[in-house]
Order: C-alpha cells, then structure tokens, then sequence
C-alpha cells in the first residue's frame, strides 16, 4: 500500500455526556477545564486537530444528553491559549451568527492560537435550537445552502478585502470592514454533508466535508461521492469522516462495553434527536423508514469500530484506504482513558502502515 497524507482529530465532548445518548456511560460533564485536559492530551499524543461543535440546546432525557454545551468559539480561543501546535477548529451555524460577526470572531481566535484556527460550517437543520431563539427558518434543503453560499461568501470577502460592499438574497453589506485579517488567509473551512445538494455546497466553496458513515459501506459510498462531486466542480474536495471507536483490552471487553452502554438507552433523548433531524420530511416514505431505523437502533451507532488496539487499526486501515479519506475524527466514551488508546497504540500503528504524517509513531 503506497503512504496516504492522513490528518487525525478529535471530535471533543463540549455537549455533556459525551455522544452517546445513555445513562451508563462514563460521565463527560462538557466543562471547559475536561476540554482543556483532552486538548493538551491530544496535543501531547501527536493528534492535528481538535474540532468543538456548536449546538444550543440539548436532547434532555434521563441522560441530559447534551443539555450542557460550552460555545464552540469562545472555548477555542481558551484552547488556543493552553496549546502551542494542534490546530484548534470551531463551528459557526450560518442560522445564528451574522457572516460579519464570525468573520472578526474566527479572525481573532487566528490570532490567539498563532494561525491554527479551521471553520466548520453549520448550514441549519438545528431546529430545536433555531426556534427557541425566534430564528427558525423554515428554509428547504437548497434554501438553506443557498444561504450559507452568501455567508461563506461575506467571511471570506470580510478576510480578504478592505472593504465589502455585498447585496445577497440574504446579506447586505455596506463600506463593511472587519480587520484584523486570519494571519495565514483563509483558514480551512470545512461543512457537515451527506446529500448531493450538502456536498455540491461544500465542493464549490469550502475545502472538505465532514462525513459520517453508518457501515463501511456507506462509508465508502460517501467518500467515492464526495470526490466526485469535487471533481465536477474542479476541485479535490477532501473528506473528514467521523468515527465511534469504541476499544478494549480484547474484541470481547470491546463488545461488554457496548453491552452496557446500549443497556442505557435513553429512548427520551433519542427521541427528540429523530425530530431535531427532520424525520418529518416531505418524503414520507423515506421518513418513515428512517424513523423505523432509529426505533430500532441501539445507543451506540452502528457504523462505530469495536474492538482490541489490533482490531481498531485493521479497520480503520481498511476503511481509511477504500474510502480514500483525508482525515479520521474521532468520538469515544472516554476521551482519557480511550484517547490514550489511539494516540498510543492505534494511530502510531497506522502511521507504520503508510496512512499518516505528523502523528508521532
């Protein structure tokens, strides 16, 4: 297998409770100093980036999952401030935060972590939290990625140019100036996306999509898709995929772990979570269907990697290759105990394989 430049993140646990909706996982709290601890961690094991989500209302439930959010931005900055190398990434819904705004607040978080800043973008589908604000939307799919082309468009005027002067469906700006300037230029930017319309969105303005698979298959499926809607809009589009590791000593203490975790399902939380992401679609058969799929899920989604140190890099070098990704982000249970995992056993291994590069091996 020839070497394959692959970026590894870590996905952290600003939502309390980490990202499985249970009652019997290991309590993540989402406090800024448990952030902070798994920043540094990940720094000091050779990881490239962190990335924080930006979400504004949890799912509630027996498990308060997610009732507890710290603010993607905000929180980097105090990140950047208490790491010297791994890049520090934040999220902006376009929904919620004017592209003026974002633009002097990313511009700054550049200059506080020294031009290791990155920008994930949100284009909407946060219903819960939109309408508790009195900004739900009520935009289709292609509505609302037309509005995120014109905030992508702003931020990255407002980066670049003196002055904006910018009349959108959406956005007008007049004699706009936001100094200071991202210190490096554009500062990669990258969107969640699973449809074509998301990934055509993402292809022609940002520079990766973060994707997540629910089976290797899929998983391949999406990564071969992504590049070729990259590739009909003339650019390589470089694929972030998600992933659930969840490791033990052997495959079968993986598998216990799972056991326990699914035994807490919290159906309350899961519940909600089904309507925040539009299982009431237009399409009724095609709702349907996906809510008969998370009536019948498990806590632990089904495209998470289970198994021994041995185990969990064999499957990832399998997928990472026939997916042809550009990076692995990683989620876990423990993002102590299971990073420590990765970052000393898992990654190096991969990196001896051929798929890495910075990564200390």
């Amino acid at each position: 297998m020839a070497d394959k430049n692959v970026e590894y993140g870590v996905f952290l646990p600003v939502g309390s409770g980490g990202w499985i909706p249970s009652t019997t996982t290991p309590e993540l709290d989402a406090s800024y100093a448990y952030n902070r601890r798994v920043t540094q961690l990940s720094e000091r094991l050779g990881f490239d980036f962190t990335l924080s989500q930006a979400v504004w209302r949890g799912y509630g439930g027996p498990s308060g999952h997610f009732d507890v959010n710290l603010e993607s931005l905000t929180t980097s900055a105090g990140l950047a401030e208490a790491t010297e190398r791994i890049g520090v990434w934040s999220t902006c819904n376009t929904a919620l935060l004017h592209p003026a705004v974002a633009a002097k607040m990313v511009a700054t978080l550049d200059q506080v972590s020294g031009g290791r800043s990155g920008l994930n973008i949100v284009a909407g589908g946060n219903r819960m939290s939109e309408n508790q604000m009195g900004l739900g939307l009520s935009l289709d799919n292609a509505d609302k990625y037309r509005r995120a082309r014109e905030w992508v468009e702003v931020v990255k005027l407002l980066w670049t140019e003196k002055s904006v002067d910018y009349e959108g469906e959406f956005f007008t700006l007049t004699d706009c100036q936001s100094n200071p300037k991202p210190l490096v230029g554009i500062p990669p930017m990258i969107c969640a996306a699973v449809s074509d319309v998301g990934l055509r969105f993402t292809a022609e303005n940002l520079d990766g999509a973060l994707i997540e698979g629910t089976s290797r298959d899929s998983m391949i499926e999406l990564g071969a898709r992504a590049r070729r809607i990259g590739e009909e809009a003339g650019r390589h589009l470089k694929t972030y995929c998600i992933f659930m590791v969840i490791p033990g000593e052997t495959d079968a203490d993986a598998r216990r772990r799972v056991e326990l975790y699914n035994a807490g399902r919290d159906d309350e939380a899961m519940s909600r979570m089904l309507a925040e992401h539009g299982v009431v679609a237009r399409d009724k058969k095609a709702a349907a269907a996906t809510a008969h799929e998370w009536s019948n899920s498990t806590a632990i989604s089904t495209g998470t990697l289970i198994g021994s140190p041995e185990s969990l890099t064999e499957q990832l070098a399998d997928i990472i290759s026939a997916a042809d990704l550009d990076s692995a982000v990683f989620i876990m249970p423990d993002f102590i105990a299971d990073l420590e995992v990765l970052g000393e056993q898992v990654i190096p291994a991969l990196v001896r394989g051929g798929l890495g590069h910075k990564v200390a091996a």
